[in-house]
């Protein structure tokens, strides 16, 4: 992918205007939609105009804003924007010049949940075309009534028609991914036997219903999209060739101004923003057999982030445009560039969903593992400074992008890497197969180095003389694994019996010397990084034997909403996953293992190799040589063992300690 990325390249397709109903957009590539939750009650923010308006400065044809709130029972909570408000019209008019003056169209996504929701906030239970429960949330829903579903039609036209007067572009209706409008439309979710159930036709009647409404409140140069699946991928939803019974339906109401494909359902969230374990655009299969079956402009979202493979959907007449949402949540300027032929600069987006899917499912504000100023940029940025010299000392993630933004602020900056390979703990991670795209990165931020003249020395070991000459120093030296198998389900026990036996090694030592790992391998896990798993992973790839315990309820807790997906590769891999439990003593070909919950001993068998992923220990021995020295600053796993966007955050804001020494600098400078 990166390695493809030259400057120089032209993109005559992406780059192209197309037409969508009477508007013209400048280029091909869309912001699809996607809640950001950075909404205030239900209101835009300057936090959230500020992103928008990045992206649209960054060059985008059209934006998408996600997750809005189509009627009253469609709330989730304030940090959701709500289309359906009178009181909030006045600030998406502000959103809306915000983007419209770099001149990238703005609709809306009016949204409802249906059953993949909660009742908590409300109190009210959920509605749903059946009362059959999602099977994430599985909470029951209430069968939606005639009446409740006329109050929802009437919802989503007013909300349209508030857009409208907001001075926004359009509207896009989410009948996707199993929520609200798609509970309609599928046959595994709709078991009605009215008007609204049964046939296809009556399946998608809700959906064309509100495109018919709509159209009657708006002009007819307002954009009414909608996003539908390419493929449920789920036992009794709809299939491709049922997506372009639904894309016919909707075409036929004459209101549709261009249909958005993605696919998959809650049962399999969240593929429809999957990860780098999976293969890059999931839905364009589909998304070109509804292109060939309709009229209308037709637009593929889902994992494709790189401008080479966008181009070429284009090029070969796939689809119209093409949603690259991670890839400008990554790098906003990314049209920009790509038109420019300045692709060597993009900064690629890793699938790694730790700051955007990853924060909000965790009831957080988006951000952005590899561009930490996302959800920051209404934030002053500081100045350039001049005169400061910089020594980094670890080239990790930390420490890269320390330098490079110390350099971006006009600094002198030296790095040291004991290694010879930059990229520290990701680089390791980046040789399982589900973890490869950690090279984007390390190859994107190397660029940068290389561009920014940073001075890069690998396989040296800084000594303290080395940094005296320096006016700061940064230590990113990171962080060494546990090798005691410690555990806090045990603190009082400070090392597992037999953890100093030969065949007894760290998640790390996995990856340096492979050979000498047995066959059979019992791997300990107790961290929140996923050493444990991408071990496991890399061993299985490799022939080995896997088991993996845990002292938790599940394996790989770490991977928060991507954990199915990590279940699936590592069964498919045959690696063996015994939850909650622990080992009491390590012996020469087995282990004493236990219920942690019951106490009960448990049999797991042989092993050749045991490896322990219990936790690190900060690498900070360079920092204790060095002393009280006002200079220095830890940054990354040297001032706390953590993930890899905690590493990146560090290294950007590393460079605000030289903008607020340069600035005092100024006050004293004659």
């Amino acid at each position: 992918m990166i390695e493809e990325w030259k400057d120089g390249m032209a993109f005559p397709h992406l780059t192209s205007s197309v037409r969508i109903g009477s508007r013209v957009v400048k280029n091909r590539i869309v912001s699809p939609p996607h809640g950001t939750y950075y909404a205030s009650n239900g209101m835009v923010t300057e936090q959230q105009i500020a992103y928008y308006a990045e992206r649209a400065a960054g060059g985008v044809g059209m934006i998408v804003v996600g997750n809005m709130a189509a009627w009253g029972r469609s709330k989730t909570g304030g940090g959701q924007n709500y289309a359906f408000s009178p009181e909030a019209v006045e600030g998406h008019r502000k959103l809306a010049q915000a983007v419209q003056s770099h001149g990238s169209l703005l609709l809306a996504q009016l949204w409802d949940g249906g059953r993949q929701g909660s009742s908590r906030l409300s109190h009210l239970p959920l509605l749903s075309a059946s009362p059959l429960p999602d099977p994430v949330v599985r909470e029951i829903p209430k069968k939606i009534e005639a009446s409740e579903i006329e109050d929802m039609i009437s919802s989503f036209a007013r909300s349209a028609a508030l857009m409208e007067q907001a001075g926004w572009d359009g509207v896009e209706l989410l009948a996707a991914q199993g929520y609200g409008l798609a509970q309609f439309v599928s046959p595994q979710m709709n078991h009605r036997h009215d008007e609204w159930g049964g046939s296809h036709e009556n399946r998608a009647r809700v959906v064309c219903e509100i495109v018919r409404r709509i159209r009657s409140v708006v002009s007819a140069d307002f954009l009414v999209g909608v996003r539908i699946n390419g493929d449920d991928m789920i036992a009794g939803g709809n299939t491709p060739s049922d997506a372009i019974i639904t894309a016919t339906l909707l075409e036929q109401t004459g209101g549709v101004s261009y249909l958005n494909v993605s696919g998959a359902s809650n049962e399999n969230y969240p593929l429809w923003i999957a990860d780098m374990g999976h293969d890059t655009g999931l839905f364009v299969d589909a998304a070109r057999a509804i292109k060939d079956a309709v009229s209308i402009p037709v637009i593929v979202a889902t994992r494709i982030k790189d401008p080479l493979v966008a181009e070429s959907i284009l090029a070969q007449g796939y689809t119209d445009m093409v949603g690259m949402n991670r890839a400008l949540i990554a790098d906003p300027s990314m049209p920009a560039k790509v038109a420019s032929g300045r692709l060597s600069q993009v900064r690629p987006c890793i699938s790694c969903n730790q700051g955007c899917v990853g924060k909000t499912a965790q009831g957080g504000q988006m951000e952005c593992t590899v561009n930490p100023r996302v959800g920051f940029e209404w934030s002053s940025t500081r100045g350039q400074v001049t005169r400061q010299t910089v020594v980094v000392v670890g080239g990790g993630p930390a420490g890269m992008q320390a330098a490079a933004a110390c350099a971006e602020r006009g600094a002198d900056v030296v790095l040291f890497e004991t290694r010879e390979t930059l990229g520290g703990q990701i680089e390791l991670a980046s040789r399982t197969a589900s973890r490869s795209e950690f090279r984007l990165l390390i190859e994107h931020l190397r660029r940068r180095l290389n561009a920014l003249g940073v001075e890069v020395n690998l396989g040296a070991t800084a000594a303290v003389d080395d940094l005296s000459a320096f006016d700061h120093v940064f230590l990113a030296t990171g962080s060494r694994p546990w090798t005691t198998g410690f555990t806090t389900h045990r603190p009082d026990a400070r090392a597992v019996p037999g953890h100093d036996l030969p065949h007894v090694v760290t998640s790390w030592e996995v990856f340096h010397a492979t050979a000498s790992v047995g066959n059979r391998v019992l791997v300990v896990e107790d961290d929140f990084q996923g050493h444990a798993t991408t071990a496991a992973e890399y061993l299985a790839e490799n022939g080995h034997d896997v088991t993996i315990v845990t002292r938790s309820t599940s394996v790989g807790l770490w991977s928060g909403a991507g954990q199915e997906f990590l279940y699936k590769r590592l069964r498919n891999a045959r690696v063996e996953l015994r939850p909650h439990t622990w080992i009491g003593t390590i012996r020469d070909k087995t282990v004493e293992a236990y219920d942690v919950f019951s106490g009960v001993p448990v049999e797991l068998g042989s092993f050749d190799t045991v490896v322990l992923a219990t936790g690190s220990a900060v690498d900070d021995t360079l920092y204790q040589q060095l002393g009280d020295d006002h200079r220095v600053v830890r940054i990354g796993d040297c001032l706390a063992p953590r993930r890899l966007d905690n590493a990146m955050w560090d290294g950007l804001h590393a460079a605000d300690r030289l903008s607020a020494v340069g600035t005092a600098l100024k006050l004293v400078t004659p």
